[in-house]
């Protein structure tokens, strides 16, 4: 993250992981019709109004996402895009959200071809895993800053605990993000963060008497949102469980307890 000198905000390291995904933008223009003309008018204004329309609406190859690199406590390493969902890619696969299909989450695993579908309150909290739980009930903004040229702004967030203002986050929104709200409320929640102050790019949180990263990001990007897409493959099989979905071809009797296991060592 390259942000400003005045900028201080502490990280610790934890990972755990599993990846995942998703995102683009899509908007729509209006359609205005023509008054009334003489007969003798019509043929030289149908003529025009292709062009007309096309010169008032923005095309498709115009719209824009956002791709961005960092490393997390839940992905490790990790690139993303962001539009009209997320797409997510990381060390074991990738994940898909879409904003218009809001309750499921899609992680899958590009080298067998198979997906897992999940809620998205499970995604959230099994994503989460190892991650302390925090209440951020007010925030206070620091400065405003950027990242990797993006205008941000850097926030403290507090809880009350035993009836006293703790500061337990310390995290830094976009000013500004090519998505709609829907999109932000979503990874605000994976971070525990509130929406309000835009979509974030790097958090830490406090863990015991220390804050611990939980969101890093080094380099953000704009891509066109025709790039981006959030449909699983119609050539991929969907399975039940997260064993099959990481171990599809790897025999041995692999349970879920195993994967949980798996994916609570240190990333290397």
């Amino acid at each position: 993250m390259r942000v400003s000198k005045r900028t201080h905000v502490l990280f610790g390291t934890k990972t755990a992981l599993v990846g995942a995904v998703a995102v683009g933008l899509v908007s729509t223009a209006a359609a205005f019709a023509a008054p009334p003309q003489k007969a003798s008018q019509q043929k030289a204004t149908v003529q025009k109004a292709p062009q007309q329309t096309k010169s008032q609406s923005p095309s498709a190859s115009s719209k824009t996402a956002l791709a961005i690199q960092g490393r997390s406590a839940t992905f490790g390493p990790y690139s993303m895009k962001v539009g009209d969902g997320l797409n997510v890619r990381a060390k074991f696969g990738y994940t898909i959200w879409d904003k218009n299909k809001p309750n499921e989450v899609n992680m899958l695993n590009s080298e067998n071809k198979v997906y897992y579908r999940d809620t998205a309150k499970g995604w959230l909290t099994w994503s989460r895993r190892g991650l302390p739980s925090i209440d951020v009930s007010s925030v206070d903004l620091v400065e405003k800053l950027t990242v990797d040229g993006q205008p941000c702004n850097h926030y403290f967030g507090y809880q009350m605990v035993n009836g006293q203002k703790v500061k337990v986050a310390d995290f830094v929104c976009l000013q500004k993000a090519p998505c709609d709200q829907t999109v932000v409320e979503f990874w605000s929640k994976h971070y525990l963060v509130p929406a309000k102050c835009g979509f974030p790019v790097s958090v830490s949180q406090r863990a015991g008497n220390h804050m611990e990263i939980a969101l890093l990001t080094t380099s953000i990007k704009t891509i066109p949102a025709s790039t981006v897409s959030f449909s699983v493959p119609k050539d991929y099989k969907r399975t039940n469980d997260k064993a099959s979905l990481y171990f599809a071809e790897v025999g041995g009797g692999l349970s879920k307890s195993d994967l949980e296991s798996f994916f609570q060592q240190p990333l290397k």
